[in-house]
């Protein structure tokens, strides 16, 4: 039987919508995009996945997906972000999506934290700056290990920690939108890491045993490539600026429990771990989950000053993390393109990485167990509101019934997953083939609702 596993995502702040219904509390994006961003009135309802869970469920079971990566709006369970008694319908809301996924056969992919931080934590502590956050979390990840754990067998701790710090306490584009000082930044990643390595030793020490899961956190990246391969210099320039971006969290992680050289030397302010911090932050990831695609991570423009190009070459990508981690296990933990808002279902023009995916498999030898297309529906993008999509289903915002309706790229991925890889008449003479039986699709996205138009 094949195992690779295909699948979607979501974000819960992205698709859900109901910020304010059946007792579900503020988050910090609440707060911004009222305050902060233009356009961004229907984040009240986005998709409205929270009410219409059941075209949710339809459009996964017209892909075929064997996962669906989602994330639980932390302020929907606990309004105040500190582990009490929980809101009941929030509580009620993830056990029957959870439940109607296994009911399809579908494996449920969960993520604690998609940057949707209960607001009070964020007025009381200071969000991620403080340091008391760690235990915090871990309060709140530990209940949903008792409350869903039964069920659920693969959990991410945090998606994308570097933007969380970096444009919620760097740039400001993300909530909680504060322009500190660099040192503020690498303060929040410290407790980030700190926060997600705790996470997973609660996880291994108290449940692991009987619910046999695993525990990973999703690191994203940019990938840069020299102007001339042959110069040392500008070979060194991208090799540094892969170690600022993804080294920041991957080499604690998966690699020696430090930060990378890079950093250490660049920036003296850097925190400091201690030797017994270091040996516990460590292998704290039982795969690597990595997101990837056109994102927040594009650098400034000075990159061919400065020897550079940015490339969008997934499978250079998976190399270099192969070369770096010890050629570790690896879940495409997000992967997708923008289109303009007023495409509607014909976006042949936006490509996913699955060929790269099959060429890092097949060519590289790399370990690549699983593949999830960004995202199962149109929502809320962040910083650019409703002036992009994401989806393989378009939604309109405006509708009462907001249908699933599928884009191009919904049926083209529902080929390949019904065919586990690639079909002779669309395929390169190169890329005619099928994925491992091990290998696994997915798709993510956050909180918000579906329905299909056949």
């Amino acid at each position: 039987m094949c195992e690779f596993l295909w699948g979607v995502g979501t974000g819960a702040f992205q698709v859900e919508g109901s910020w304010r219904k059946d007792g579900k509390g503020s988050s910090i994006w609440d707060h911004f995009t009222h305050s902060e961003i233009r356009d961004a009135d229907s984040t009240g309802t986005s998709s409205d996945s929270y009410i219409l869970l059941e075209k949710d469920l339809s459009a996964l079971d017209f892909l075929g997906v064997s996962f669906y990566q989602f994330s639980i709006s932390w302020s929907r369970l606990f309004p105040t972000g500190v582990v009490a008694a929980p809101n009941e319908k929030g509580l009620q809301y993830y056990n029957t999506l959870i439940d109607s996924l296994l009911h399809r056969n579908i494996d449920p992919v969960v993520t604690l934290y998609h940057w949707d931080l209960p607001l009070i934590l964020q007025e009381k502590y200071g969000g991620w700056k403080n340091e008391s956050m760690i235990d915090i979390f871990n309060d709140y990840a530990t209940f949903c290990f008792q409350t869903f754990g039964d069920r659920v067998k693969y959990w991410i701790t945090i998606h994308n920690p570097y933007l969380v710090a970096w444009h919620g306490y760097g740039t400001g584009i993300h909530a909680p939108g504060e322009r500190g000082k660099i040192r503020t930044v690498y303060s929040v990643g410290h407790n980030l890491i700190k926060a997600h390595a705790k996470v997973w030793h609660t996880y291994k020490e108290h449940f692991e045993p009987f619910q046999k899961g695993m525990v990973s956190i999703v690191l994203g990246s940019h990938w840069i490539e020299p102007n001339k391969l042959e110069d040392e210099s500008d070979i060194s320039k991208c090799q540094k600026s892969m170690e600022r971006v993804l080294g920041w969290f991957a080499k604690p992680i998966h690699g020696d429990g430090d930060y990378p050289e890079e950093l250490k030397n660049e920036f003296l302010f850097l925190p400091h771990f201690t030797e017994d911090e270091k040996n516990y932050i460590k292998g704290t990831a039982d795969f690597f989950a990595f997101s990837f695609g056109p994102s927040n991570f594009k650098p400034p423009n000075t990159l061919p000053k400065m020897g550079q190009n940015l490339s969008l070459n997934l499978r250079e990508v998976l190399n270099w993390i192969k070369l770096e981690y010890n050629s570790p296990r690896i879940l495409i933990a997000e992967n997708g393109w923008f289109t303009d808002s007023h495409v509607k279902t014909d976006d042949t023009t936006r490509l996913m990485d699955v060929t790269f995916s099959y060429a890092a498999i097949k060519y590289d030898n790399i370990d690549v167990f699983g593949y999830t297309a960004w995202s199962l529906v149109d929502g809320f993008e962040w910083q650019h509101a409703y002036n992009i999509r994401r989806g393989l289903f378009y939604v309109d915002f405006k509708s009462k019934k907001k249908e699933r309706i599928p884009k191009s790229s919904a049926l083209y991925y529902k080929q390949i997953i019904r065919e586990n890889g690639f079909f002779p008449k669309d395929s390169t003479p190169n890329l005619q083939a099928q994925f491992s039986c091990d290998f696994s699709w997915g798709i993510t996205e956050s909180v918000l609702k579906v329905s299909i138009k056949y």
